[in-house]
């Protein structure tokens, strides 16, 4: 790779790609099913509701302007909860007096609340899944050779040197690949997770 990048989110901001946005989807999708999923009430409205959280967030993320350290995942957080809300409101099960519909209304409002338990969680599983994800973009930028030395290396711990023989590679390509991949995970994920 020999093209400097900006964050995904900067890309988007300034009349980013289709790929750009199919990059964004492919890291976002899944993790905002994995949440819709996790209430039994709505399963069966889980597509609806995922594919209403990413239209907002395609609407609206050009204008989105990070101001503080995890912004866009808070930002992300409270669509969700709105749309889950929206969804529970509207179906059968929240209208029932003894339903659980009511016990998820209080869970929503957990997850909304920024200093509870629920959002530090939704935080920690939020850059877990999008740094798999963004693993899986980079991974395309690379040669199967740096990506491999970087691997090895970074990943697995093993020597440079014991790496470079390995790879029939020199000992500063082992280097220049970890500091390469690197940098570039570290410009997809500006803005998606906290360092």
């Amino acid at each position: 790779m020999e093209t400097t990048s900006v964050s995904l989110l900067d890309r988007i901001a300034n009349d980013g790609e289709n790929s750009d946005w199919a990059k964004l989807f492919s890291i976002y999708r899944p993790f905002v099913a994995s949440v819709v999923n996790r209430y039994p009430a709505l399963v069966s409205q889980s597509d609806d509701i995922t594919q209403e959280v990413i239209i907002i967030l395609m609407r609206e993320l050009p204008a989105f302007r990070r101001q503080r350290t995890g912004s866009f995942r808070s930002w992300l957080r409270g669509i969700t909860v709105n749309q889950l809300r929206i969804a529970l409101r509207k179906s059968k099960k929240f209208q029932q007096t003894d339903s659980p519909g009511i016990e998820m209304e209080a869970e929503l409002d957990e997850l909304a609340n920024p200093a509870s338990i629920a959002a530090k969680k939704w935080d920690e599983e939020h850059d877990a899944m999008v740094l798999k994800r963004i693993v899986k973009v980079v991974r395309a930028d690379f040669k199967e050779t740096t990506w491999t030395a970087f691997q090895r290396y970074a990943i697995e711990k093993r020597p440079p040197a014991e790496v470079a023989a390995e790879l029939n590679i020199s000992l500063n390509s082992v280097l220049l690949a970890k500091s390469r991949v690197l940098r570039r995970m570290r410009e997809e994920a500006a803005g998606l997770i906290d360092e």
